[in-house]
């Protein structure tokens, strides 16, 4: 009878135990774009009113509208006050200041009428005014967009160009973030060779490292690369321990129950304690997920590179996510119009590669791709998505409504 952690557990599940065991990262000040993927740590507020004065919102006149109560008033115009400017001629009665979009408008004005609006007189030194302007016209007010003190990104955020934006306009040239992760990645097995070279009788090349390297860089992990270790107790103890270093450590392979699968004997020898060995997936059944004492998570993922993905995107990105402040950051499933058919999903949620898009409704709609299981990295090439089916599910037909989950933006 296998041990309480090799029982098979739903997804759900090993996502909790996953999360239960992650320790939030420690916080650190950066410079702003640097911090790009990061998660804020404190909340950011607005040092001053923004806008910080009246400003104009096209290019045009700044005008007083009481001037301007009908259309074909002609006025004198006395400045001409550029974006970055600040005139110091006040406006009186009968006059107006030409204005470039965002400058501050002068004192004694309360609108702007655009160019298109107005007419120069032959002389240049007047405008007539074709409209009936209002006051308030073209006119944004000081503090329209938000008041001093107020809070525009809240802890907990990540650090997209939008919110880096939002920072710099804020006054934020530095930021109290959590720290990037470090994830080391480790591919095991005596058939592997690196992808620059050409397999030889049993051998095949190594897709997972650059796979996992590239999803995690992607999410803004800083990744420390194991490179293969071989099928025995030394190779793979040295490079455990290695990778046992750093906040996460991504194994793949060699965690099934062949005879040569080593890395749960080899990461009991190295302090690991295993919380769960089995998980309700199809593929990536044999995954696995432990801790060290100090708070690496060790996930021991299939050796199959789309098992290996369906482990990460499960597991792994929600873990890093937790490490930065983001603990409910679980893929999120959405439904889509099956094109085609689908076999019942048997006693394990699967996992089928699929081509999510939406139709000239704008309504989603799942094609499963050419796919001939596990071990097959070519049919993950032009997916974006998933089919997911729940354990049990009957099968589907084309129509149908089935959950779906995105693996980028559509």
């Amino acid at each position: 009878m296998g041990s309480e952690h090799e029982k098979l557990i739903s997804i759900a599940e090993a996502q909790r135990i996953v999360l239960d065991h992650v320790a939030i990262a420690p916080t650190v000040s950066m410079e702003l774009v640097p911090a790009l993927g990061l998660t804020l740590a404190e909340d950011i507020a607005c040092d001053i009113d923004m806008p910080p004065f009246d400003k104009a919102m096209m290019d045009g006149f700044a005008i007083r509208s009481a001037d301007t109560a009908q259309a074909g008033v002609t006025l004198k115009v006395i400045d001409h006050i550029a974006a970055g400017g600040k005139s110091s001629k006040p406006v009186g009665s009968g006059e107006a200041s030409r204005i470039n979009t965002g400058a501050p408008i002068p004192e004694g004005t309360d609108a702007v009428v655009r160019i298109e609006d107005t007419k120069w007189s032959e002389d240049g030194g007047a405008i007539n005014v074709l409209i009936a302007a209002i006051k308030g016209m073209n006119v944004c007010d000081r503090a329209n967009y938000l008041k001093s003190g107020a809070v525009v990104l809240k802890k907990g955020t990540k650090l997209g160009p939008a919110q880096i934006a939002v920072a710099a306009a804020a006054g934020a040239a530095n930021v109290n973030v959590y720290r990037r992760p470090v994830f080391a990645v480790l591919a095991t097995g005596n058939e592997l060779v690196d992808a620059g070279k050409k397999p030889t009788g049993a051998q095949i090349r190594n897709s997972n490292s650059p796979m996992l390297a590239a999803l995690l860089s992607d999410d803004g992990v800083n990744v420390v690369s194991l490179g293969i270790a071989m099928d025995d107790l030394a190779s793979l103890t040295k490079s455990i321990e290695y990778g046992l270093e750093c906040d996460g450590l991504c194994i793949t392979g060699g965690v099934s129950m062949g005879a040569f699968d080593f890395v749960p004997d080899v990461l009991a020898q190295c302090g690991v304690q295993v919380h769960f060995h089995k998980m309700s997936s199809k593929p990536g059944k044999p995954t696995l997920f432990g801790t060290t004492e100090k708070g690496t998570c060790v996930f021991g993922l299939p050796g199959n590179p789309v098992s290996a993905m369906v482990g990460f995107w499960m597991l792994v990105r929600p873990a890093f996510a937790a490490m930065q402040g983001r603990p409910d950051e679980l893929p999120k499933f959405v439904e889509a119009t099956l094109v085609g058919s689908q076999k019942p999903a048997g006693d394990r949620d699967s996992f089928w590669p699929a081509r999510i898009d939406p139709d000239q409704s704008g309504r989603l709609t799942a094609c499963a791709l050419s796919w001939h299981g596990s071990g097959d990295p070519f049919g993950m090439g032009l997916a974006n998505g998933w089919i997911v089916r729940p354990a049990g599910s009957p099968a589907a037909s084309d129509g149908d409504r089935v959950r779906v989950v995105l693996l980028e933006r559509i």
